[in-house]
């Protein structure tokens, strides 16, 4: 009888015990399903949007230019993000949703200049060179509507759309209509994502766009400075 007393005195002693711990874990468990829950719709509300986007502004095409924003170049490493941006303008081009395609970027972050570098593989798929321009500039998103925006009009184009992937065209949205009401949208339509993953980019010489006095922009500016920069609706005229 004093031995069941004892053994029932240290479960009860165990409970009390673990019962913190288990009221944490539940806790995190409930605090990581309602996360799940608000990325799943904060994802599916990108993609039905995105879509929405894409079909407005389709309808009114064929445009002049599309403006696709660069992504780093490595050597090394094929970028997903690059290749899904590449070939969605070329798919554009390709079905005669535009007649031209800037590609936008400075040497940021890498030796090689973005927007040319993009433009040399785009020629190397098979785009008319003469339908595609470098725009050399931009050091973040928002030059590269600016910049981009720019040459256009230099180039004689009027109708202009931006055609990049969901999550900078949502970013980039308000920069849009803070600087002009003539730049159309063409996002990626996101099922295309794992089509474009699959693909090679190809191999070209990329020495054009290769900068030999290259300094990269976080040696160049303070984070607070990026971070700014990146966020301005006031983009501040740059010579190179």
């Amino acid at each position: 009888m004093n031995y069941l007393r004892a053994m029932l005195g240290v479960s009860n002693i165990l409970n009390d015990s673990f019962m913190p711990m288990k009221k944490v874990f539940l806790g995190l468990l409930l605090v990581s399903l309602i996360i799940g829950l608000i990325v799943y719709m904060l994802s599916w509300n990108l993609k039905r949007s995105t879509l929405k986007t894409y079909n407005q502004n389709v309808v009114t095409a064929p445009y002049d230019v599309i403006i696709v924003p660069g992504i780093p170049y490595d050597t090394g490493h094929q970028n997903i993000l690059l290749k899904v941006r590449l070939f969605w303008a070329k798919n554009l081009f390709d079905k005669g949703i535009t007649k031209n395609i800037i590609f936008s970027g400075a040497a940021v972050h890498t030796p090689w200049g973005e927007g040319k570098m993009m433009k040399i593989m785009a020629d190397s798929l098979g785009v008319p060179s003469a339908n595609t321009f470098a725009e050399d500039k931009a050091e973040h998103s928002n030059e590269n509507i600016y910049y981009s925006y720019k040459l256009a009009k230099q180039l004689g184009f009027k109708k202009i759309a931006l055609a990049t992937d969901q999550y900078q065209n949502a970013f980039l949205t308000s920069f849009i209509e803070a600087l002009t009401t003539d730049v159309a949208q063409l996002p990626v339509v996101v099922d295309s994502f794992p089509v474009y993953e699959k693909k090679q980019l190809p191999v070209i010489d990329a020495h054009e766009a290769f900068m030999y006095k290259f300094v990269p922009l976080k040696e160049r500016k303070s984070r607070w400075e990026r971070f700014r920069a990146s966020f301005s609706k006031d983009v501040k005229e740059r010579n190179q």
